[in-house]
């Protein structure tokens, strides 16, 4: 990649920036944490692209882009359960601080439809133009707190695709193989694979 190589990661969330990290890291692209001042006022919307959209218009009219910083970054993301049609999804960090994941379990006590996803849509700004990525993860809540490791509702959710284990039970690394975080980041990779490409691109090649 060329010089700049920085992304500002609109978040304060520290599981975000190193899951975010360890993504993009092989790819030469780091990651930092960005937190404008003042903080971002999110829309109230059931959508996840339209919450991300707004958010990242507000992160970029409110940073100071160096010739260092290749682009900015946000997030929206949710839990969304099947019982409940998808709900707490977009409201699931309001859900998280009210009622905690062990309000959640004590909701799902004695209901067997136990599906559930974790959903992501990250929205990139680079050279003056948006463009978002999604990523799903789908699998089934536990039935009790497993594990220590991640953060949110990691401790509940067995992924599908995956051994049995909660993400709270995984390696960051083993997470990452297929977290709708990563699947997100990762469709965003391979599109900059492309896009560097373009003759159109300042990061073409020969630029």
């Amino acid at each position: 990649m060329d010089e700049a190589t920085t992304i500002l990661f609109v978040t304060s969330n520290q599981g975000k920036i190193t899951e975010a990290k360890e993504v993009l890291r092989p790819y030469g692209i780091n990651v930092e944490s960005y937190v404008p001042n003042p903080e971002i006022d999110e829309i109230q919307s059931a959508d996840l692209v339209e919450v991300a959209a707004d958010k990242l218009m507000k992160a970029v009219s409110n940073s100071t882009l160096s010739s260092s910083i290749f682009g900015v970054m946000v997030e929206d993301a949710g839990f969304f359960l099947d019982e409940y049609e998808g709900f707490p999804g977009v409201y699931s960090a309001y859900v998280h601080k009210t009622l905690g994941i062990s309000g959640v379990l004590r909701s799902l006590k004695g209901i067997e439809n136990r599906n559930a996803s974790f959903r992501c849509v990250i929205g990139i700004h680079i050279e003056g133009e948006n463009f978002f990525f999604e990523g799903a993860c789908k699998g089934i809540v536990s039935d009790k707190i497993r594990g220590v490791n991640g953060f949110g509702y990691d401790p509940l959710f067995i992924p599908n695709e995956g051994d049995g284990r909660t993400f709270a039970e995984m390696k960051l690394e083993e997470k990452a193989i297929f977290s709708h975080r990563a699947k997100a980041l990762e469709a965003f990779r391979s599109f900059l694979d492309e896009w560097k490409q373009s003759p159109t691109s300042n990061h073409g090649n020969g630029s």
